[in-house]
């Protein structure tokens, strides 16, 4: 019988999470597979029951929740070559998006979650793991916003968020160097991304491959409120690339220097500079689909 753990974030989906882990706990012994529901009650609580569960001789360890689960648990498993699988029950769910997880009922994810594994890219930001993407600038400042409300939830919180914080975006000046080529530009968004998605569905960077060992690189230049805004409203397709200071550059290790946030995976990274990597096939993703979802 396969074994497999149920890594729940109970807040997750307004508290859906703790009701889908129940139905996909009854689902897997129907395809005879043996589960224990891992409820860690802080992140601090998380690197050791992933690791006790490992030591137990599981199969795969199922991660039930959103973005940020997926960061907790990529950041123990990563190089390990313990298999993860995916049930998105969180507010943007962009890792299970980029990577077609995200489609069909539960049934369907349950089947997908068994089924062999892929390996995925990560990025490693100082010690760091992160998922799909490290954001700097506007960005950084909508997601810290987002994560903050009680409402609305879901991929509207990000909208929202936008509109509150658009009053307040000003351009900073930041110094890169990507894969040794060094250049300064004034900009008011940096997304440096593993994944296509961000921010509950946006694709940032439309031909990111989470397998292609290559970061790439949003730069959302020195563009005004309303230019930035109407940008962000064709983010959703991938057709913001076609904005004249909108760059996309792709290399294997960053180098970034100003000032101000930077987040991953919808957490807190710490602040610039930073020191950013990619880690080819870091990470085995059950049923993961590597193909970029392009433009539109």
């Amino acid at each position: 019988m396969r074994k497999v753990s149920l890594l729940v974030n109970p807040l997750a989906g307004k508290g859906k999470a703790l009701s889908v882990a129940d139905e996909l706990q009854s689902l897997l012994k129907k395809l005879n597979v043996e589960t224990d529901a891992l409820m860690p009650t802080s992140r601090n609580e998380v690197e050791g029951v992933i690791n006790e569960s490992v030591d137990s001789g599981i199969d795969t360890l199922l991660a039930v929740g959103g973005d940020g689960l997926i960061n907790q648990a990529v950041n123990v498993l990563a190089e390990t070559g313990t298999v993860l699988g995916v049930i998105p029950v969180g507010t943007g769910n962009d890792f299970a998006r980029s990577l077609n997880l995200d489609s069909g009922g539960l049934l369907e994810q349950a089947h997908r979650a068994l089924s062999p594994a892929t390996q995925v890219d990560l990025i490693k930001c100082g010690s760091q793991h992160v998922a799909t993407s490290v954001i700097c600038g506007f960005p950084a400042a909508v997601n810290l916003r987002a994560n903050g409300l009680r409402f609305p939830k879901g991929s509207s919180s990000y909208t929202f968020a936008t509109l509150m914080e658009l009053p307040f975006m000003t351009p900073a000046v930041y110094k890169f160097k990507l894969d040794g080529e060094s250049f300064e530009v004034t900009a008011a968004a940096v997304v440096i991304a593993n994944s296509a998605y961000f921010g509950g569905g946006m694709k940032i960077c439309p031909d990111a491959s989470t397998s292609d060992g290559l970061l790439d690189v949003c730069v959302i230049g020195d563009v005004g409120k309303f230019d930035l805004l109407r940008s962000f409203l064709k983010v959703r397709t991938g057709d913001h690339v076609d904005h004249p200071k909108v760059s996309i550059f792709k290399a294997s290790e960053i180098e970034i220097t100003g000032t101000g946030i930077i987040r991953g995976d919808g957490e807190q990274l710490g602040e610039l500079p930073a020191k950013i990597q990619i880690q080819k096939g870091a990470i085995n993703i059950a049923g993961g689909d590597n193909q970029p979802p392009g433009r539109g």
